[in-house]
């Protein structure tokens, strides 16, 4: 049994570029600070067909250097808008389906959920988490079993393994 050989340059851009035709939620942002999270983001992103991100009430600056590195350059490709959290309010009823990744006294299990109808999901502050006046505008929150003594992940790994899972539910 063999498990193939590696695809690198041209024929893996032609393999990657088979699968730019999906459409994946829409990930909203709860104020992030910190510029490697948001490059680590915008990479998942653009990994998952994740089209468009909203970043809520947040001074990140695109230009910073650190978030083009981690991103791979992927935020030229994506479509970023800044808000603020009166303004998204107004345009909440866009979404069918947002799901907040979100340890909560509610909140099921990422892998017991029903996430295939999902077109947004927030995630939220490094430190703090989704604010409590936006969670209470998502539909339903899920969060990640954790099998560690760390009671949470990363945002942008929790967000991959998030958004693996609603493609697998596709």
């Amino acid at each position: 049994m063999s498990s193939g050989t590696q695809i690198k340059g041209q024929s893996l851009f032609e393999r990657q570029a088979e699968n730019t035709n999906f459409n994946g939620p829409v990930i909203i942002c709860d104020s992030l600070r910190t510029p490697e999270n948001f490059g680590s983001v915008l990479r998942v992103a653009d990994a998952t067909g994740c089209q468009n991100i909203i970043l809520l009430d947040s001074e990140l600056d695109l230009t910073n250097k650190k978030i083009s590195r981690l991103a791979r350059s992927c935020e030229k490709h994506l479509k970023i808008q800044f808000e603020t959290f009166e303004s998204y309010k107004a345009t909440l009823k866009q979404f069918k389906r947002c799901i907040a990744l979100e340890i909560t006294s509610s909140s099921s299990s990422l892998f017991e959920s029903n996430i295939k109808h999902c077109d947004a999901v927030v995630i939220g502050q490094e430190n703090t988490g989704i604010r409590e006046e936006l969670l209470t505008t998502c539909h339903q929150a899920v969060h990640l079993p954790m099998f560690g003594i760390n009671g949470s992940m990363n945002l942008s790994h929790a967000l991959v393994v998030f958004l693996y899972e609603w493609h697998r539910q596709q």
